[in-house]
């Protein structure tokens, strides 16, 4: 798999001669490391063959052995006690207490730990702010705990690096302050499939909702798994107002009481989301979890390009 990650890398950052990308599908960079995916599934067999016989031979010997009488004990004799040993009786004396050891030295980082945070947090000016960012819709929150919950973030992640191969394959590079309200983040670690932070707006409503009942209906050759179960089961909204109450607890500022009506300005925007669907001939029904995922993947990355355009006007 390194010699995967360093494949589709360079071909991540390969221009042609005209100075745009040689590959700008990300899916072509997927399918050139395929093969590397069949050899490590290959060496994974190996390995579970391996285990199983470790298994089967420790238990064969187990079975065939006979226990031994059991034999005196002996040890080494005990040094004499001297001045130095109790000029460092104190860490002898820890050592022989692995528990007190260990908290004693949970301590002792807590304490270094928190002399560096601390201040970080504490002053406001730390933490950077977009006027044009602003905290997630109900259906949008609950449209990313979707995501979360689906393992979205293990193959897509959210943060477009400040790299020319970067920003010209999913546009501008990402902002500190875009995720002033992500609790918790999701830049992920892994790019099995493209970056998604700026998706928001790049494909319709009907583009999301045929792609995630079948990818490969959008994205020929996508390795992505389908998620049928989303256009079946409705959406829990008896949880919007605890996230609302948990996230202004933590700094997101909603204002007081909204979420006693968050639920309200949930279901317009899901139905809003539905009719369009509707209209471009899907089968949409607005409780369902799936349009709470296509309004959340609308929404990644558009309060930046707000933000642009209202310079440019």
């Amino acid at each position: 798999m390194y010699w995967s990650g360093i494949a589709q890398a360079l071909m991540w950052k390969q221009f042609t001669a005209l100075g745009v990308l040689q590959y700008p599908n990300f899916l072509e960079t997927t399918l050139q490391i395929i093969p590397f995916y069949i050899i490590r599934s290959f060496g994974g067999l190996l390995y579970f063959i391996g285990l199983f016989l470790l298994v089967y031979n420790l238990l064969m010997t187990a079975k065939n052995g006979s226990f031994i009488k059991n034999e005196e004990a002996e040890a080494a004799p005990l040094e004499k006690e001297n001045d130095k040993m109790k000029r460092g009786q104190i860490h002898r004396w820890l050592e022989k207490r692995p528990v007190k050891f260990a908290l004693l030295s949970l301590i002792a980082v807590a304490i270094g730990g928190l002399v560096q945070m601390i201040p970080m947090f504490a002053v406001k000016s730390n933490v950077p702010t977009i006027s044009s960012v602003k905290p997630y819709t109900p259906l949008e929150l609950q449209g990313r705990d979707i995501y979360i919950r689906e393992g979205c973030v293990s193959c897509h992640s959210q943060l477009v690096r400040p790299f020319r191969s970067e920003t010209e394959r999913y546009g501008e590079y990402s902002k500190a302050g875009e995720y002033v309200y992500d609790h918790p983040f999701l830049w992920g670690s892994k790019r099995t499939g493209p970056d998604l932070m700026r998706v928001g707006g790049k494909y319709s409503n009907l583009w999301h909702f045929l792609h995630m009942e079948d990818p490969r209906s959008m994205s020929p050759g996508s390795i992505m798994p389908r998620y049928p179960w989303l256009y079946t089961q409705s959406l829990d909204i008896s949880t919007t107002e605890a996230k609302i109450n948990a996230l202004r607890n933590i700094g997101v500022p909603y204002t007081a009481g909204y979420e006693k009506i968050a639920n309200e300005d949930l279901q317009k925007q899901a139905n809003e989301i539905a009719q369009d669907l509707i209209n471009n001939g899907a089968p949409a029904e607005p409780d369902k979890d799936i349009i709470a995922l296509i309004a959340y993947l609308q929404r990644l990355g558009t309060d930046i390009k707000a933000k642009n355009s209202a310079s440019i006007k």
